[in-house]
């Protein structure tokens, strides 16, 4: 499972550009090295398709900061859950279904 991260108030950054959607979300830390739209089945042999992690720092609330991974997910519908595998620090990918929706991004 993974989250976005709390200094984002668990939000990301919907782009739309030349009639295509990307979320740009900020996860909590480190552990998640790679994104892949589709089912976890099919990504080890899809490895140009994997969405890799850009390092950016994050400032909480308190003042602390700390540098954790981002991803830019392709979204083809708001409100749509569609399936987006992710791998760890452990070297298994899981599925996950996905969806985003206006109360889950901030646009720009």
């Amino acid at each position: 499972m993974f989250h976005v991260n709390e200094a984002d108030a668990g939000k990301g950054v919907l782009t739309v550009k030349n009639g295509k959607m990307t979320i740009h979300i900020r996860l909590s830390g480190k552990k998640i090295l790679n994104l892949f739209p589709g089912m976890a089945a099919d990504a080890p042999s899809a490895e140009a398709l994997w969405l890799k992690p850009v390092e950016e720092t994050v400032t909480y609330s308190d003042g602390s900061s700390e540098k954790v991974f981002a991803f830019d997910v392709p979204v083809k519908n708001l409100n749509e859950e569609f399936d987006l595998a992710l791998i760890g620090k452990k070297g298994t990918w899981y599925d996950h279904k996905v969806s985003v929706s206006l109360s889950a991004l901030t646009l720009r």
